[in-house]
């Protein structure tokens, strides 16, 4: 593997694995145990813990020395063994980690008071504190790992201690913080980040203490202040169940607080306190994917195409190519309504939907591809089924999640055999954890990449840069995030999906129209036609899960209390279609079009948004069927 400090200059994130102590506890070890002594006692269970994280995807290795100082170690009667203890965690998870994973040396604070303690007792501290630092260093750790310190004095005192016992090595000072996002003294994620830098810490950051939302709330604070963040939340709040403290917070949960951290500009994550290997596993397809965003345009690994100067040009001219790309062309007012496919084997029930939307004069619909990493029909599958059948044109959506690089060649053949011409291009939620928690996410392309693959099939080149027999005619179209917290961020993968081949930007959905105008704005420079998403809330439940749980959607509270005046039912969701016609209205005259995603496939709530426009809209004429391809 290549050195740590050589990574953590590179700007893909890097995953953490999760407790230890929780984890040892969990699986019978007494909590009055020195749970530091196992690497000597029991080396086979602390090895089983290493094997699991790395199993799960953890980039690094914390030794099992989170209470090895001296001074912790005394409490239990080791104090004598402070070397034998550190170099036993060391070597048990190199052995593990092999060239698959940094191990990183993990240093506790010593118990100390540091805002109460004497000049001498603060001096016992460096001495214990650098002690170990040295055994740590010696026994051929990758980094130091300063973690769950509460005292900004202690922390400061422990990063003078690695100063003189390893100063060749990259190390990381997480500090806790309290459920207002303070440490000890009153200190905010922007005081701490600075303070930490002075002291020469090469990243910053958060561990323990609280759970995923608040660790949230301090890593993206500390973003941006002088150093690279490391967040490590506990699995929530600890609870205790038939006398066992339990943590609560589930994988899938972390799952979707890592993206959201990762996309807020957090280098490192990974678990604290209650964490196990399944939050480690939920946590790396937020990694693989934002990874593969950040740093790998092109492929995620193995041999990657020859870049380009730019996509090469389209055999068939953009009006050509379909009906919603030749409306574009023309400059007439498109719209589209996304539903989901069925969960089971009958394509019937979301038929009938579409031909609802026919019969109201909608003849474009777009069909995620697999949307929150739900099982469902194949929506390539359905796209043709409902196509033969109705008439409709289907954008078909293709994320890179689950197939690899190969696979996604033959899927973009393939659909373009079966007469899909509108593709909208994602990288794709990571899976959860819920009902399927072995699913592992590909990524071996990002979206950037697969719009490089699409435009050069366009022009007839396969990946590898040789002439096919035929080409696609391919309408591309990419996803952005207006509401993106790094919006700088996601104004240079817009570029870059546009360098790659992009022809048209469908946004997320957007609620503060502040937001929107700004990112209209900012892409005009791009000059690609932009199509807005509007998803109409369904209720104040829904508007709260929208605001809180899923990356990229921020409702202004001012919606959210409109939600919550009216709560739920059918006042909820006319609601929800006043607010989402709104924002349509407010921006009809500067976008090519709409795309209304109603919840769960409420067709009559898309049709109510576009009322608004339908000075600019005009409805379709029902196109006609090609073939009985659909049992009703």
């Amino acid at each position: 593997m290549k050195p740590f400090a050589e990574a953590l200059r590179s700007e893909g994130p890097l995953l953490f694995d999760g407790a230890t102590g929780s984890l040892l506890y969990e699986r019978g070890i007494f909590l009055n145990r020195c749970y530091d002594e196992l690497a000597v006692s029991q080396p086979e269970l602390i090895t089983r813990v290493h094997r699991d994280y790395l199993e799960a995807g953890a980039d690094i290795i914390e030794t099992n020395t989170f209470g090895a100082n001296r001074l912790a170690l005394a409490r239990h009667g080791f104090s004598e063994q402070i070397e034998e203890i550190n170099r036993a965690a060391v070597r048990l998870a190199r052995e593990v980690a092999r060239d698959r994973a940094w191990v990183a040396g993990a240093v506790g604070p010593t118990g100390i008071k540091f805002s109460l303690a004497t000049e001498s007792e603060r001096a016992l501290g460096r001495q214990a504190l650098a002690e170990q630092i040295a055994v740590l260093r010696q026994a051929g750790v990758d980094l130091i790992m300063l973690e769950t310190f509460a005292s900004i004095l202690e922390m400061e005192t422990a990063l003078a201690a690695w100063r003189v016992a390893a100063p060749e090595l990259p190390v990381v000072a997480q500090m806790v913080f309290d459920a207002q996002c303070l440490v000890e003294g009153a200190l905010s994620p922007v005081q701490v980040a600075a303070r930490l830098t002075a002291a020469g810490a090469q990243v910053v950051g958060a561990n323990c203490g609280v759970g995923p939302q608040e660790l949230y709330d301090v890593g993206s604070q500390m973003v941006g202040h002088g150093a690279p963040v490391a967040i490590q939340p506990n699995a929530g709040l600890p609870s205790i169940v038939d006398g066992r403290t339990i943590y609560v917070a589930n994988p899938e949960h972390f799952g979707v607080f890592a993206r959201r951290m990762l996309k807020s500009g957090v280098k490192m994550i990974g678990g604290c306190c209650g964490t196990t290997p399944a939050h480690t596993r939920a946590m790396l397809g937020a990694v693989r994917m934002v990874g593969a965003a950040a740093t790998r345009p092109h492929v995620q690994s193995g041999e990657r195409p020859l870049p380009r100067s730019g996509p090469p040009a389209p055999v068939v001219a953009m009006a050509e190519r379909s009906r919603l790309a030749g409306r574009l062309a023309r400059g007439e007012f498109a719209v589209s309504v996304e539903l989901t496919a069925p969960t089971g084997t009958s394509p019937a029930a979301v038929t009938g939907k579409v031909a609802e939307l026919i019969a109201g004069g909608i003849d474009v619909i777009n069909i995620a591809d697999g949307p929150r990493a739900t099982a469902r029909m194949s929506n390539l599958a359905f796209c043709a089924l409902a196509q033969a059948a109705t008439g409709v044109e289907p954008i078909l959506h293709v994320c890179c999640r689950d197939r690899s690089y190969l696979g996604l060649v033959s899927h973009l053949l393939g659909s373009h055999a079966l007469g899909m011409r509108n593709l909208v291009i994602i990288t794709g939620d990571p899976p959860k954890m819920g009902d399927y928690p072995f699913s592992t996410p590909v990524y071996d392309v990002d979206s950037v990449g697969l719009v490089e693959i699409a435009a050069g099939l366009n022009a007839g080149i396969d990946p590898a840069g040789k002439e096919m027999d035929g080409h696609t005619s391919f309408l591309l179209a990419v996803g952005a995030e207006p509401g993106a917290v790094d919006r700088d961020r996601e104004l240079r993968r817009i570029e870059a999906k546009r360098a790659a081949g992009a022809e048209l930007i469908m946004t997320q959905p957007v609620y503060d129209p502040d937001a929107l105008t700004s990112f209209l704005d900012q892409v005009e420079a791009f000059r690609l036609p932009v199509l807005v998403g509007l998803l109409p809330l369904a209720s104040h439940r829904n508007a709260e899960f929208l605001h809180n749980e899923v990356p990229g959607m921020q409702i202004p509270a001012a919606y959210r209390d409109r939600m919550a005046r009216v709560g739920s039912g059918a006042a909820a969701r006319a609601e929800g279609i006043r607010i989402a016609q709104e924002a349509l209205a407010a921006v009809a005259g500067r976008v090519a079009g709409a795309y209304i995603m109603p919840p769960f496939n409420r067709v009559d709530s898309a049709l109510a948004v576009l009322e608004v426009v339908k000075g600019r809209w005009q409805p379709q004429a029902a196109p006609a069927a090609r073939s009985p391809l659909i049992a009703e």
